[in-house]
């Protein structure tokens, strides 16, 4: 049982469809997988869901999907089999549903390949099963056969957006009304992203430099800028905003600072916590406390990106607006005729 079977060989994809690798999506079933952390970005997931299904792919999600825990377990809330448990749940719903499973959030993406890891170890693996089969005992729904047990050969695969949307960076370039008129762009991926399992499997993997969203910025009509702070913690870590703040916004603080510094307009991002943490109102007050300078840096997800240079509908784009006002300058900016 490998956890990266687990996640789409894009590689390969590429290769067997070189003309358009979104002709290898057509007719199958894909599911957005809900991150908790959403709820305070709406673009990030009708960013990504608008897009699909202007591509005429078939997109769901699942009404019986849960958290996947990541949260709980890195704040050490719960065990290894708890939450392999909760991962394998949710894996099983989605692979009875869908054919494959997209991540707006690199922490999600990351726990539910980690929740596959940890059943490698025969004792995890046995009170997972244990776990999943009192939960099968408690809950009298109708269910599919199944439904409790640890999947030995899953057919659904997992794609992080970052990935699928470089993978068909062609045709979401087909579907933009409007570029990114030179603005200077600092990319952040999130610790989560730039140590995936998936992607220590081979040595050219493990070193590979991960340039998709330099790449995509440059494609968008924008310049990405390099910075020193660029490989860099939020400074989220868990549970470190809870029991060390200070120390831990001094992190955002210098990774913000060092984006300021060399005149980015505004910090790139495939991940919802990473945006969180970057970009809430409170903590920005705290850091001037703390630091002596409020940071005006603008941040965004690149699935809320996306929905801007597409042209979202007037209704979407001033709701997406409105609750999030750290993109007023980047959305005026990008759609000044």
């Amino acid at each position: 049982m490998e956890a990266s079977d687990l996640a789409l060989n894009l590689d390969e994809v590429a290769l067997k469809y070189p003309e358009n690798p979104l002709e290898y999506f057509k007719g199958k079933k894909l599911c957005l997988f809900k991150a908790c952390l959403e709820k305070y970005f709406p673009g990030v997931r009708w960013g990504i869901q608008d897009l699909l299904e202007e591509l005429d792919l078939d997109v769901i999600t699942s009404e019986n999907q849960t958290c996947c825990s990541g949260t709980f377990f890195q704040r050490n809330l719960i065990t290894r089999a708890q939450f392999a448990a909760i991962n394998e749940r949710n894996l099983n719903e989605i692979n009875h549903i869908a054919d494959f499973l997209l991540f707006s959030c690199n922490g999600c993406y990351n726990s539910l390949l980690r929740g596959r890891e940890f059943l490698k170890n025969a004792d995890v693996y046995y009170k997972t099963k244990e776990l999943l089969t009192q939960l099968k005992g408690k809950i009298k729904e109708r269910n599919y056969p199944g439904k409790y047990d640890i999947l030995e050969e899953p057919k659904v695969k997992l794609v992080h957006d970052l990935d699928f949307l470089y993978l068909i960076r062609n045709d979401v370039l087909n579907t933009l009304k409007f570029d990114l008129k030179n603005l200077k762009v600092a990319v952040h991926y999130g610790c989560h992203y730039l140590n995936l399992s998936r992607d220590k499997n081979s040595v050219d993997g493990y070193l590979r430099n991960k340039t998709k969203l330099e790449d995509l910025v440059s494609l968008f009509g924008g310049t990405p800028v390099d910075y020193q702070e660029f490989e860099s913690c939020c400074g989220w870590g868990a549970s470190q905003l809870l029991i060390h703040p200070k120390e831990a916004l001094k992190i955002t603080y210098t990774k913000l600072k060092s984006a300021t510094n060399v005149g980015a307009d505004f910090i790139l991002m495939p991940c919802p916590t990473c945006l969180y943490t970057l970009s809430k109102p409170e903590y920005r007050e705290k850091m001037k406390k703390y630091f002596g300078e409020k940071l005006d840096i603008p941040t965004i997800h690149l699935n809320e990106l996306i929905a801007i240079l597409r042209g979202c509908e007037e209704e979407r784009c001033i709701t997406l607006r409105r609750k999030t006002p750290r993109l007023d300058e980047i959305f005026d900016i990008i759609t000044n005729q």
